[in-house]
């Protein structure tokens, strides 16, 4: 199994530019690790902490999954006999057997743990499996036989809401219809009536598999009192948390959620995880046993949750002059056959569809849909990256057709402070959307770049070069509709030797929240780096702090670290000017202690005087952002906490033969708010352009009738470090939101979304001006290029004479 480790904490915070040149680095080779089990049973491997597959527990058993073999049917029986009689088997339970209330659903009450009168989709569990071994429990999952009534299956969003169609859940107001949302501003008939040019088009989005590096995985461990601990690859605890006391039917404080080191999330451990820790937790009671859950790569592929597809019909309109008039989105996202976070993911599309442009008329109506695919949830981007492609799609469809350069079309209507976005806010400076695409065209040196794309394109037939951009503006943190769960605890202890920990309730998965965290410590505290010890999240540390999502853990647990270290700070004030025998006001923190004029005491005497002094050395810390008004009937309102803003430029290349896309080079342009981590900040965008062109063009999850046909790597393929183009990046920093909006420390932004959102759009929109036709359906594979390039030609355009749209 591929992990990776934390990464090493980074300087003091940035100035106000910063731009790095990134290349594919050499593949590095990883020393033999050592297991060291610590008495608690929880080992750490090389002094780093565990993986969930490496758990080792006295008397363990594992545990594996029976799914419905059929993606639509009355279920009229489990026979779990064969399975029960088979060597190393204790336990196979099904629904019947869940102690607490059968339910899993993340935002809807619409999905059973373990099925029970009917099955959705593939992968619906009819029952659980606790063996000796992993193959044990697996061939006795196996042995599992479900009775079906089949019933016909619905695979396509809109034929999901046609009369007649086949409805997934019979008790819902609405049948297949999940959930609608909209955004209603204006008057959209207007506004297409004072139009000069109108465009349409129609946008495709497959599926995307999360692809992180461990596959689910955890362990169940029973505790004396009869609460029960799960150590699992997640990186939402308390979601895992309240699901297994949920299903268990006891009381959240009897269920204690730690979480492993998380190689990599990208939300794909955000609502799912909650469904193997309640499966090897309900056998963990039943047995009596710890239980381990591992699923491999096939089976996490086939069951986890995906990226959402999606369909968008998008027409915009404008006058000759290129000023936006009109922008009406339908927006469909296929849930799957649960609910899951789907709505959630499709209020973010919803809010985002418009981008971040001037539109003064504005209907958006936004549908998710139930059907039998593969369930949909959270990826990173949250529905953003799809609507994304489709608007910047639009705009330079638009730009083509009023003769005008993308680069002058987008500064002329991006949002500006003060104006009024789609969503009826007006938006207090800064507002700095026009700050990145300026920056992203000074990167890219763009107007050379425009002519050595035209030079080659006028002298090659067989390899085309495109320049493509894309703007967005993406919500910080989460939006309105789950403000609930907006807030973040913190707790700092001084020890009496001198270090620090602190423990935060959002998690690492790669991203850097450890350094984060750790640097800011320090630089509050006016300590060594090297004093302060970031602790394993654990629910029983700290309170509920939401979901590590949304980009919102250095707002979220950032400012409730800091409010932290203020309340320390202001236990340790008095004693030290009692120490010193000066006034509270001349004592600073710095430099690894306190002083005050000549007068100096570090850390370590610090900790010790004040312990034996008795001053309390322990702070909660706590932060929530200001409450946010949101109409979910016009979609009017503050849909957002505040805005980070960003703009790519992507240069490829496509082989005409081949349809193949290279992507060579990205100019990437972040407003940033402040950096903390910059080498985090940098590495942050890397991989978020790395992760979003292996969307934007190669992909592609094969699913038939609900069957992914794909489930392993050699199939479905994403990038390697090969792919990488170059890379330029400048993070911009404002120091600051405008009022009523809610930021992170210093000023900071998030940044983990925005890095992946607008690579897609940009590299679809330089396919566009490579072959002079739009490919209308992502990811843009080279069997879909070729198929534009044939249509082109039978319209009897010559390749080598088609214009260059871009200019």
């Amino acid at each position: 199994m591929q992990r990776d480790r934390d990464a090493s904490p980074g300087p003091a915070p940035a100035k106000a530019q910063r731009k790095t040149t990134a290349r594919p680095a050499r593949a590095g080779r990883s020393a033999a690790r050592k297991k060291v089990v610590r008495p608690d049973g929880l080992p750490k491997v090389d002094g780093h902490a565990a993986y969930a597959d490496d758990l080792t527990f006295p008397g363990m058993l594992h545990a594996a999954v029976a799914t419905s073999t059929e993606p639509h049917a009355r279920l009229l029986g489990v026979d779990t006999d064969a399975a029960r009689a088979m060597p190393g088997v204790h336990a196979v339970l099904t629904a019947e057997d869940v102690p607490g209330i059968n339910s899993i659903g993340c935002s809807s009450d619409d999905q059973p743990l373990l099925a029970t009168e009917k099955v959705r989709w593939l992968g619906d569990r009819l029952a659980i499996v606790a063996a000796e071994t992993p193959r044990q429990a697996r061939e006795g999952a196996a042995a599992v036989r479900g009775s079906y009534d089949p019933l016909p299956g619905v695979f396509d969003v809109e034929q999901a809401l046609l009369p007649g169609a086949p409805v997934l859940h019979e008790d819902h107001p609405t049948k297949n219809l999940a959930a609608k949302g909209c955004v209603y501003k204006g008057d959209i008939d207007r506004g297409f009536a004072d139009a000069d040019v109108i465009v349409e088009g129609t946008y495709e989005f497959g599926m995307q598999e999360h692809a992180y590096l461990e596959t689910q995985g955890c362990v169940a461990v029973p505790e004396a009192d009869g609460g029960i601990t799960v150590y699992a690859s997640m990186q939402c605890p308390f979601y895992v948390q309240e699901a297994v006391a949920t299903l268990l039917g006891i009381p959240l404080s009897m269920v204690r959620a730690v979480q492993t080191v998380t190689g990599g999330a990208f939300g794909g451990k955000e609502d799912y995880p909650s469904e193997p820790a309640a499966c090897a937790a309900i056998l963990a009671v039943h047995t009596g046993r710890p239980v381990k859950l591992i699923l491999n790569r096939e089976e996490d592929i086939r069951w986890s949750s995906k990226r959402e597809a999606q369909r968008v019909r998008h027409r915009i309109g404008a006058k000759q002059d290129g000023t936006l008039c009109a922008i009406e989105v339908d927006l469909y996202l296929d849930a799957g056959a649960y609910l899951g976070l789907a709505s959630v993911v499709a209020d973010r599309g919803n809010a985002s569809v418009v981008g971040p442009y001037r539109v003064p008329h504005v209907r958006v109506d936004t549908h998710t849909v139930y059907t039998c695919n593969a369930f949909s949830g959270a990826f990173r981007g949250f529905g953003h990256p799809q609507v994304a492609v489709a608007t910047e799609a639009q705009m330079d469809e638009l730009a083509h057709k009023l003769g005008m350069s993308p680069i002058a079309l987008r500064d002329k209507n991006l949002l500006r402070a003060g104006d009024v976005a789609p969503t009826g806010e007006t938006l207090p400076a800064p507002v700095e959307a026009c700050d990145t695409l300026h920056a992203a065209v000074d990167l890219m040196n763009y107007d050379v770049a425009r002519k050595k794309v035209d030079a080659h394109n006028a002298k090659n037939t067989r390899t085309r070069l495109g320049l493509g951009v894309s703007t967005i503006a993406y919500g910080c943190c989460l939006h309105a509709g789950g403000q609930f769960l907006e807030g973040a605890g913190a707790l700092l202890q001084l020890h009496k030797d001198g270090s620090v920990s602190i423990a935060i309730g959002n998690t690492e998965m790669g991203q850097g929240a450890t350094a984060v965290m750790q640097s800011l410590v320090a630089q509050e505290l006016g300590c060594a780096l090297e004093r302060v010890r970031v602790k394993t999240v654990d629910t029983d540390l700290v309170p509920d702090s939401g979901p590590t999502v949304a980009s919102r853990t250095t707002t979220m647990s950032g400012n409730a670290v800091l409010d932290a270290c203020q309340k320390l700070k202001a236990e340790l004030l008095p004693f030290v000017a009692e120490t010193f025998g000066v006034r509270a006001d001349a004592v600073s923190f710095a430099d690894d202690g306190v002083r005050a004029g000549r007068k100096r005491m570090d850390y370590t005497a610090l900790a010790e005087a004040a312990y034996v002094a008795k001053r309390h050395l322990l702070a909660a810390g706590w932060y929530a952002p200001p409450r946010k008004d949101w109409d979910t009937s016009t979609g009017q309102g503050q849909p957002y906490s505040a805005y980070a803003y960003a703009t790519m430029i992507a240069l490829c290349e496509v082989d005409t033969y081949t349809g193949r896309t290279r992507v060579k080079r990205v100019a990437a342009a972040h407003d940033v708010g402040a950096t903390i981590y910059p080498d985090g900040a940098v590495g942050q965008v890397e991989g978020g352009i790395v992760q979003g062109l292996g969307y934007a063009i190669m992909e592609r999850l094969n699913q038939q009738q609900g069957v992914i046909k794909n489930p392993n790597f050699t199939d479905y393929i994403i990038p390697s470090a090969l792919d990488a183009p170059v890379i330029d990046v400048a993070l911009i920093e404002s120091r600051g939101v405008g009022e009523g909006q809610a930021a992170g420390p210093y000023g900071a932004k998030g940044l983990g979304e925005p890095s992946l959102i607008p690579i897609a759009g940009a590299v679809g929109n330089a396919i566009r001006d490579a072959i002079g036709a739009r490919v209308f359906t992502m990811p843009f594979m080279p069997e879909r290029v070729m198929d534009v390039l044939d249509q082109t030609h039978r319209r009897g355009d010559p390749l080598a004479l088609l214009p260059s749209v871009n200019r």
